[in-house]
Order: C-alpha cells, then sequence, then structure tokens
C-alpha cells in the first residue's frame, strides 16, 4: 500500500512541477539569442612559400635533404624531410614542434609514401584551431609542394618574375 501512495505522491509532485514550468515559460518574455558574427579568416602569410624552405646538403646519391619553416599557423616550427629517387619517396620527416603525438603520427603514416600521395592526403586538414586554417599535417603537404617545385625547376605560382627562390 505504502507503495502505491508514494507513486501517486511521485506523479502529483511532477505534475506540480510540470504545470510550474510551464506557467514560467509563458510569462517570462522570450529572449531572443542573436548569432555571433562571423569574419572569415584572413591569413597574410609574411613570406612566399618559396622563401619559408631550404634545401640542405645532399646526404647520399639520389636523396635531397629538404627543411621547410612553417608558416606560422600550426604548432609545429618546422619540417625536415627527404625526398628520395625519381618515385619521389618521403623518408626521415621530423618536426620541430607541433603536438608530439600528432607529429609522429603524421610522419610514420607518410614514411616511404610518394610525396604526390601525401600532399593528396593531407592538403587542406584544419586543426582544432579552425581559425589557423591549417594544421601540422597541411604544412607538410605544403612543404612537399615547395620540395617538389624545387625538384622539377618549377616557380611557385604567386611569385612575381624572377623572384621566386625555387628557380
Amino acid at each position: 500500500m505504502k507503495n502505491t501512495q508514494t507513486r501517486r505522491d511521485f506523479l502529483r509532485n511532477t505534475l506540480k512541477l510540470g504545470a510550474g514550468v510551464a506557467a514560467m515559460t509563458a510569462l517570462s518574455p522570450v529572449m531572443v539569442v542573436a548569432e555571433e558574427e562571423k569574419i572569415p579568416f584572413a591569413w597574410k602569410p609574411n613570406a612566399a612559400p618559396c622563401k619559408l624552405i631550404e634545401e640542405l646538403a645532399p646526404s647520399a646519391e639520389g636523396v635531397r635533404t629538404f627543411k621547410f619553416t612553417t608558416d606560422g599557423r600550426s604548432c609545429s616550427k618546422n619540417v625536415v624531410f627527404d625526398i628520395v629517387g625519381k618515385e619521389e619517396y618521403v623518408k626521415n620527416i621530423k618536426y620541430e614542434g607541433g603536438c608530439e603525438g600528432g607529429c609522429k603520427g603524421i610522419a610514420a603514416m607518410s614514411e616511404g609514401r610518394p610525396a604526390s600521395e601525401i600532399i593528396a592526403t593531407v592538403l587542406g586538414l584544419v586543426c582544432r584551431n579552425k581559425q589557423s586554417g591549417s594544421s601540422c599535417a597541411d604544412q607538410l603537404a605544403l612543404g612537399l609542394q615547395q620540395a617538389l617545385m624545387i625538384i622539377h625547376g618549377t616557380p611557385c605560382p604567386g611569385c612575381e618574375a624572377g623572384t621566386c627562390a625555387n628557380v
């Protein structure tokens, strides 16, 4: 008998609470929350991409080593990597700075893959800080693009004639 009475009390109290909430909702003024004005991120580089990469002394026949200084939109400071042979495989990727686990993961998954495949996979990936518009993976792809331009003798787009460091 006591259980039935407890259930009745519970239902009665629940109905009272529900009626109170309904009354408060009806009586309180409707608050309109303005949408946050979103300003698109407009990053302006402080250097042309071709100025952010340097080719280091070759370490072995058919191996070209590059150091790409990131453009400031990721937590990594720079990335050093080798491009090997005519197949343009990427080896020995090492980040300075950046989140250790993420950068080591990107390096491990990219090891031994063709540069063009890595670029196609990670170019444009954005980190959790979406306002930066980049990530450590994206910076690797940008560095690989610049390295391939140097290897192929292609001036970077956007550089004025004769001012590109890649030619």
